[in-house]
């Protein structure tokens, strides 16, 4: 299984390929002789065969001859297009997972089964997924780098050689403490609201005091996973974790948490934000909600899901194993 891994350059195109082809032609089926929506939406059918299916010749292009064809941008352009589409129409996924966990149901916002949905969304992620990888081994393979680690170095460098830890970029790190922030004004303002504060609720709503003791513990964890991923201790266990301390942490740790986190909190944020601006402007009627409150809850799961996005980019980058001549193996000049 681990050899599988190692070699995922290689299969990763027509995995990719027959994947797209495969769920389009299984959303289509279903679409015609059941009348299942795609999303909660019958509309978005046709388009949502149409992008797997885009997919598919684009990606299946890559294993043909013609491929030298076009231009290597343009494939590695259209194979990261659908990668973004399909991850931007799963990013609800995590909100099914968490009602799972604590309900043991999917449902909709009006209480409806929604198993059919979270699937969709589950197919979504796969594609989005594969095809993220297949255009980083496509890129990797049109510019001459090596399809392992991206860099250029002589064929005979087999071995792998992991970075030093160190931390993010300035920028970065910068940007993950405006997210940290965010989250811990967010649970601040909530921890007054819930203490008998006017005005940061919605009204006729009060959370039990009780209600601060999981709020903080969700946030502090929240904080934890973004600083790691700019920090040192983010790539090596520091010394308080004990037995593992020195050993260097398993980039899918983090990284697997965060982009189930990442797209849907900044999704969501957004969301948040244009119905805010559309209440106050007076295009959508208002449900008691003030709009400053809609807007601040997404200012703050917005920014700290971007917040989130960039450290990860950053992470990833920062991790990645370089390959390096064998031991004992001459370097050349």
């Amino acid at each position: 299984m681990r050899r599988l891994w190692q070699r995922w350059p290689a299969w990763i195109g027509p995995a990719a390929a027959a994947w797209a082809a495969a769920y389009a032609l299984a959303l289509a089926v279903a679409a015609v002789t059941a009348d299942h929506p795609v999303l909660g939406t019958r509309a978005l059918v046709g388009p949502a065969v149409a992008v797997l299916l885009a997919g598919a010749a684009v990606a299946g292009l890559t294993l043909t001859p013609w491929a030298a064809r076009v231009p290597a941008r343009a494939v590695t352009a259209g194979q990261a297009a659908v990668a973004v589409l399909a991850l931007a129409s799963s990013c609800w996924v995590l909100l099914d997972l968490i009602s799972l966990v604590l309900t043991g149901r999917v449902e909709d916002p009006h209480g409806h089964s929604n198993w059919l949905t979270f699937a969709q969304r589950l197919g979504f992620v796969l594609a989005g997924v594969l095809f993220s990888a297949a255009a980083v081994a496509w890129h990797r393979r049109s510019t001459g780098s090596c399809v392992r680690c991206g860099r250029r170095h002589p064929a005979g460098w087999t071995a792998r050689r992991y970075p030093v830890p160190h931390a993010a970029p300035r920028g970065v790190r910068r940007a993950a403490y405006a997210g940290c922030l965010i989250f811990l004004l967010y649970a601040g303002a909530h921890t007054l609201g819930a203490l008998g504060v006017p005005g940061i609720e919605p009204p006729g709503f009060r959370p039990p005091p009780i209600w601060i003791v999981p709020l903080s513990g969700a946030v502090a964890l929240a904080d934890f996973l973004l600083l790691g991923l700019v920090r040192p201790w983010g790539m090596a266990f520091p010394r308080w974790t004990l037995w593992l301390s020195g050993r260097r942490v398993p980039r899918a740790l983090p990284l697997t948490p965060v982009w189930l986190i990442a797209p849907t909190l900044s999704g969501y944020g957004v969301i948040l934000v244009v119905v805010a601006v559309l209440l106050a402007t007076g295009v959508l009627a208002g449900d008691g909600n003030p709009p400053y409150l809609i807007a601040a809850a997404g200012l703050s799961f917005g920014g700290y899901g971007i917040a989130l996005a960039v450290a990860a980019v950053s992470y990833q980058r920062r991790t990645r194993p370089r390959c390096a001549a064998p031991a004992g193996a001459g370097v050349p000049a």
